[in-house]
């Protein structure tokens, strides 16, 4: 049985939510949600251009999170009949790579550290360091052709799947006005975005202003009612100082009188 994992990390974010869309084929299940409702998963991939994502964590049950404009526009490339083809390409890319890998590159690489450790027990003196760089050459070169091969199996999967794709969509000039739309769109949301991404640091840039404004203009504030707390303050002390003088002059004024009035008893 086939057991696939596409971004599993991501399929459980949406756990618990009500999908926009449900599709049920060949014993599968695909959710579609919109990837505006989920701002981590919007911030993650929209900037890389990647405007649906799918996640699975078993191969039957599938999640595929798409931004909203996007799928209300290309909906047609998302049709039930085409996750199909989608899904099935996966498949049988599993497939491929679990053969490869399974039959063919696994034994290999045993067979080749089986030989290379025999080597070290046959006794070949100089020679032997020389026989057991070639076979670690004979394995490298072997793993480089058959990682090519099945590279090569998987493209001719994906060609067919596009092809079939073309087909169900009505033709490769359908196809390609689908992806003239798609391209259109993506261009014009990012362009969109990188408008709205520098007003928002232009409203940033002027509050920041106003704020710095603001802290200028309590400054200038404070130290004005310092001033004037300080002039208050000078005319207060001049203004007792004025009293304390002719507080002073009153005394001796008080005091010369004083004196006179003895000198007359005295005469």
């Amino acid at each position: 049985m086939i057991i696939m994992r596409l971004n599993a990390k991501i399929f459980s974010i949406a756990d618990g939510i009500e999908a926009v869309e449900k599709q049920e084929f060949d014993n599968r299940l695909v959710e579609v949600y919109y990837i505006n409702d989920f701002p981590a998963l919007f911030n993650q991939y929209l900037p890389k251009g990647r405007f649906a994502v799918w996640a699975s964590i078993d191969g039957f049950n599938y999640r595929l999170f798409v931004e909203k404009g996007y799928y209300e526009k290309l909906g047609e490339l998302y049709s039930d009949r085409v996750n199909k083809i989608w899904l099935d390409f996966w498949d049988k890319c599993d497939d491929v790579t679990k053969k490869y890998n399974y039959r063919i590159m696994l034994p290999t690489a045993i067979v080749c550290i089986v030989c290379f450790f025999l080597v070290t027990l046959i006794p070949l003196g100089s020679a032997q360091i020389w026989v057991q760089l070639g076979l670690l050459a004979v394995f490298i070169v072997v793993m480089m052709l058959l990682n090519k091969k099945v590279k090569e199996k998987i493209n001719q999967i994906n060609s067919d799947s596009v092809d079939e794709i073309k087909a169900m969509v009505g033709g490769a000039s359908r196809f390609e006005e689908l992806l003239k739309l798609q391209n259109d769109y993506i261009d014009a949301f990012i362009e969109k975005q990188a408008k709205l991404a520098e007003e928002e640091a232009e409203k940033e840039e002027a509050a920041e202003k106003a704020l710095e404004e603001n802290k200028e203009a309590s400054s200038e504030e404070a130290s004005n009612e310092e001033a004037t707390e300080e002039a208050i303050v000078t005319e207060v002390k001049a203004a007792a100082e004025e009293d304390a003088t002719e507080v002073t002059e009153v005394e001796a004024e008080v005091v010369d009188l004083t004196d006179s009035e003895e000198e007359s008893k005295n005469n």
